[in-house]
């Protein structure tokens, strides 16, 4: 088994937003080379849950398929969390919704 803990702290300004944009540019960015080297987030801000649960991936997206399903079993009107961990009730339109 492998795993590696790794929390990382991106210090920026938050009254700059070309500080915002290079601290939000950098995370994304770690998130994806994560993911090309096969290493999963266990949990992360809100904004960028989408993006961490589209990285989950494998035998064509399963995981989420089977999350959306039992998501729309049981809150078909996505009243519950809607996006949470990525999982989004089919009565909304995710793209409407991604930060």
């Amino acid at each position: 088994m492998r795993e590696m803990h790794h929390i990382v702290c991106i210090a920026f300004n938050r009254g700059d937003p070309e500080s915002k944009r290079k601290a939000h540019w950098l995370i994304k960015t770690l998130i994806a080379d994560c993911a090309e080297h096969g290493w999963g987030e266990y949990r992360t801000h809100l904004a960028l849950m989408d993006q961490i649960a589209e990285t989950y991936n494998w035998n064509h997206n399963a995981l989420m398929r089977f999350n959306e399903t039992v998501k729309n079993a049981l809150d078909p009107n996505g009243i519950l969390a809607p996006g949470k961990n990525g999982v989004w009730s089919s009565s909304y339109d995710r793209r409407l919704y991604k930060l």
